[in-house]
């Protein structure tokens, strides 16, 4: 339920020479915030000398021995000091005795509250409702009943209240409503649920309550019935916005209920001018099992539009084809995308669809050609993806001063220190220049890091003099940053 972006990078440009070879690689480089993996660059696990080597059984071999009374006292001295765990006692004990009235005060108890909850808050509070859910899923599969159908649902219309009153920017909370309708959906499965009552609570759930969540007719076609789907017919036809969202996924939705081909065509590929009209026509056709209508429609998307959105087309394509057993049409369709709008992603399925039919060979000089005059930055990414380090390295010389990144440049110095460490070392100092431009402690650290790749390289080079003097260098430029200066002291990087 949530999204975010990163800032835009800041950058650092390095001009190379027109007359310098691939030997001498040296590139702009994107100075950039560092990613979620430099949190772990410092960190170092820390374990006992004893770790995996304990003598003592299992737990569950150690409860085994236990005799009643001793387990008695066990599960009374948990609960005394944790109250989930007496929760869990008496819902297991209520289970146990069908009754639905503790597990009634459960779900009123936790899975309410009246006050704003925070983005911290949110998430404790969907961490303390799962026992709850839990239980009323271990129910619903033993035990269902007409009763814990309404229950579920009063749970499920707890939980949306919470929603409108927190911060649930991690979606936790909307996680705890959608195994909610898991398990009312498991409920009614058993057909306890009264179809007229159903259909009610799906109507008034999806027109008034909220706008957020989907209870789709067709997954509750047999717990509605024939009374069920035609009082939610009723419902739909009568609602107060027949142009709303809601009724128009209800109606899309009795559609496929009703294998109306036409009606689906209408509803869902609307004056059929994009990808993702043709996309939902074509993925209509698969849940109506016409693999054949569904094909028809992606391969008419394929001709008719253009925009990225073509490339989930092409994919829905391919799978119907190989689920027809005819790989080979897979194949031309994955040549023909790939040579239509050439990325890494249609190199990687092009690889993949003619790997299926033993033909990569034949696919792969032309595939490359393709892609590196559309996208060279890509076309050096798939190459080291082939193990293909030197030509990699060869294609990145000839790339201009703003298609290599930083990222791109790390795995390229990574490849070459193997067997060229001091081009290797040339492509870190240059990469760690380009991150101190920015001046917070994750760039200092990710600076350090690549330092230490740079302090093996230029060992292997035997350049430990030179590498002494550029982190001399580094010092000096950067003598006014402390922060820097101690994470640069505490990597011990001097071999005297």
């Amino acid at each position: 339920m949530n999204a975010g972006h990163d800032g835009p990078d800041r950058t650092s440009r390095i001009k190379r020479a027109p007359h310098q070879r691939p030997t001498d690689l040296a590139h702009p480089v994107q100075a950039g915030r560092a990613g979620s993996d430099d949190a772990l660059c410092d960190t170092r696990a820390v374990s006992s000398p004893n770790r995996g080597r304990s003598t003592e059984p299992p737990i569950e071999q150690v409860i085994a021995r236990l005799d009643k009374a001793q387990l008695v006292e066990v599960i009374r001295t948990a609960t005394e000091r944790h109250s989930d765990v007496e929760r869990v006692v008496r819902l297991l004990a209520a289970r146990a005795d069908g009754d639905l009235a503790a597990l009634h005060a459960a779900v009123d108890q936790g899975l309410r509250t009246r006050r704003f909850l925070d983005y911290r808050e949110s998430m404790a509070w969907a961490d303390a409702a799962r026992p709850v859910v839990a239980e009323l899923d271990k129910v619903a599969v033993d035990v269902p009943s007409r009763e814990l159908v309404e229950l579920v649902q009063r749970a499920i219309g707890h939980v949306v209240k919470v929603i409108m009153h927190a911060d649930d920017s991690s979606g936790l909370i909307g996680d705890v409503a959608l195994e909610l309708l898991r398990v009312h959906a498991k409920a009614c499965d058993a057909g306890v649920a009264d179809p007229v009552k159903l259909a009610r609570w799906m109507i008034r759930f999806r027109f008034e309550d909220q706008d957020f969540f989907e209870v789709d007719p067709v997954r509750y076609s047999d717990a509605l019935g024939e009374r069920g789907l035609r009082a939610y017919r009723q419902a739909v036809a009568e609602s107060a916005s027949p142009r709303s969202f809601a009724a128009r996924y209800a109606h899309e939705r009795l559609a496929i209920l009703d294998g109306d081909i036409d009606e689906l065509v209408r509803l869902l590929g609307g004056d059929l001018s994009g990808a993702h009209q043709f996309q939902r026509v074509a993925e209509a056709m698969v849940e109506l099992d016409r693999p054949d209508l569904a094909l028809d429609w992606a391969t008419r998307g394929i001709e008719k539009t253009s925009g990225w959105q073509i490339a989930n087309l092409y994919d829905l394509a391919c799978n119907l084809h190989v689920e027809a057993g005819t790989p080979s049409e897979a194949l031309r369709l994955r040549r023909a995308h790939h040579e239509r709008t050439p990325s890494g992603s249609t190199y990687g399925a092009l690889r993949s669809a003619a790997g299926a039919c033993d033909a990569w060979h034949l696919e792969r000089d032309a595939a490359r050609q393709a892609l590196e005059r559309a996208d060279r930055r890509a076309f050096v990414s798939v190459l080291l993806d082939d193990g293909d380090d030197e030509l990699a390295w060869e294609a990145a010389s000839r790339c201009g001063s703003d298609e290599i990144d930083q990222d791109l440049l790390l795995r390229l110095a990574n490849r070459r220190q193997l067997s060229h460490p001091a081009e290797a070392l040339t492509v870190y100092t240059r990469v760690v220049d380009a991150i101190l431009v920015e001046t917070d402690r994750r760039a200092y650290r990710r600076a350090v890091q690549i330092l230490k790749q740079a302090h093996v390289a230029a060992h292997a080079a035997g350049e430990t003099d030179a590498f002494a003097a550029n982190v001399a260098r580094l010092r000096e430029v950067h003598r006014r940053r402390p922060t820097f200066i101690a994470t640069l002291d505490k990597a011990r990087l001097t071999d005297t």
